[in-house]
């Protein structure tokens, strides 16, 4: 598979196939990444399933069990939106972690599975061995701690190359390396020896590359702190950003593809970082593209060269058509489950649409206030559609210029504002945007350590409708 020029980071909690359905309407060409799945979450809840209907049905054979068992779980996992109407989700990738190779094939086994049942077509797969949580790394060899291992790398990724078949491409995502080799601490990583570091990363990159079946890497450019009590938020911001290792795989690897991962803020940064390196193939972007997804709509035309003519996506050209466009996807989706279940994983896709945008914070309220009333049971029949709830949330509360403002209008105002950053000496490195900072505590709000709980359970949370198992944040996607 040939890496985008610009994808999503895999975003627990955000990531979900409404976000990923938004972010659909705004850009055509962007390679769109889930929420990290469990490969044991995946496998299992297909074999209880089996197990339960044939307890329900005695008689059954094998194949009738493993035909009619109830899905509906694994729907919630792996489902995506569009497969059988358009706009299609298009170049997608399911992202899975995971240290057991048998499982690993399993679980690819069962999303061939759903895949078939006409549930999903993912046109990737990857694996995480980026993830620096504790949860992760301590339980079992996953995630960054999968860098120490990289012959077990290979061994998952030729796993999942088989379990589908070859079918789909698999790429993997990590970092530039642990702290294994030496515990990390600030002052003394600077004197750390780069070229004894950067060697243990072509170590792994051409371990797995060994495999056969990996020729795209997307690397974060940290390392992992393993050996210290890190938080997540931790490893994403006290590690120094090191662009210099990829932009040396570049060179050094000229046979694979890599895209670089980390500390990326805006369009004009993507645009900078390809110019910098011309063999580099992309950039992902977590937060910032969670944070202000608006600020990224122009991406088709600056980085895949597309004009309204010629992509769909772009002729929604204000956030007033997009709302109304996603309208119609959140009525498909209440009408096929029930709103108490579904509608806040909906309202929450759309609300940083408006980020930075006066009374954007009033427009967030209103659409959470939708949102707790169809989770709480409240009544909600006689109601209009969840579609015009949207659209008169953001006509009660934004202005008129706001919501007609166009695709290159919008990108003009961050383009002065990024200048207006620049004569102050405000670099993109020591200042998050305004929009970031608030996406972030949001996130500390809504979250309330359910991941870690998750991580520490191995098991999925029912009572989550799109959450998969893991993937720290938006960033762990960005792990």
């Amino acid at each position: 598979m040939n890496a985008s020029t610009l994808s999503l980071a895999p975003m627990m909690e955000y990531t979900d196939r409404h976000f990923r359905h938004m972010l659909r309407l705004l850009s055509s060409e962007t390679l769109l990444y889930t929420e990290m799945v469990a490969a044991n979450t995946l496998y299992y809840e297909r074999v209880e399933s089996i197990k339960a209907y044939q307890e329900q049905h005695p008689d059954a054979t094998e194949l009738e069990a493993t035909s009619n068992y109830d899905d509906s779980f694994l729907q919630r996992i792996v489902r995506q939106s569009g497969i059988h109407a358009p706009p299609a989700e298009g170049p997608s990738v399911l992202q899975l972690g995971g240290s057991n190779p048998d499982l690993m094939f399993k679980a690819v086994e069962t999303l061939m599975e759903m895949t078939d049942r006409g549930y999903c077509d993912y046109t990737a797969l990857n694996l995480n061995t980026g993830c620096p949580s504790p949860k992760v790394a301590g339980k079992g060899c996953f995630g960054a701690a999968l860098m120490d291992s990289p012959e077990i790398v290979a061994q998952l990724v030729k796993a999942m190359h088989d379990g589908c078949q070859g079918q789909l491409p698999v790429t993997v995502k990590c970092r530039i390396g642990t702290d294994t080799n030496e515990k990390f601490y600030k002052n003394s990583y600077a004197q750390i020896d780069e070229k004894e570091e950067y060697a243990r990363l072509c170590h792994f990159i051409e371990t797995v590359a060994s495999s056969g079946v990996v020729t795209d890497f997307t690397i974060h450019a940290r390392i992992a702190v393993l050996s210290r009590s890190f938080s997540p938020a931790d490893n994403r911001k006290i590690p120094p950003l090191k662009y210099k290792y990829v932009r040396q795989l570049v060179n050094d690897y000229p046979d694979l593809t890599f895209s670089l991962n980390g500390g990326i803020e805006n369009l004009a940064q993507v645009q900078e970082e390809l110019e910098a390196c011309p063999g580099l193939k992309g950039c992902m972007v977590g937060r910032s593209l969670a944070a202000d997804p608006w600020s990224f709509a122009m991406a088709d035309r600056l980085l895949f060269n597309k004009t309204p003519n010629q992509d769909k996506g772009t002729q929604l050209n204000n956030r007033l058509e997009v709302l109304k466009a996603f309208g119609k996807h959140a009525d498909e989706e209440e009408a096929r489950d029930d709103p108490a279940k579904v509608r806040r994983f909906l309202l929450k896709a759309i609300a940083p649409l408006f980020a930075g945008e006066r009374n954007s914070k009033q427009f967030r309220v209103a659409l959470d206030k939708f949102a707790v009333s169809a989770r709480k049971g409240m009544n909600i029949e006689g109601q209009p559609p969840i579609s015009e709830l949207i659209v008169q949330c953001a006509m009660d509360h934004l202005s008129e210029e706001v919501l007609l403002r166009s695709r290159e209008e919008s990108y003009e105002r961050t383009l002065a504002m990024i200048e207006h950053d620049w004569k102050k000496h405000i670099t993109v490195s020591s200042s998050r945007s305004l929009a970031v900072e608030e996406w972030q505590e949001q996130r500390k709000i809504e979250c309330d350590g359910s991941y870690e709980r998750m991580l520490a359970t191995g098991d999925g949370d029912e009572h989550n409708d799109d959450l998969t198992v893991e993937s720290p944040n938006q960033e762990i996607a960005s792990l």
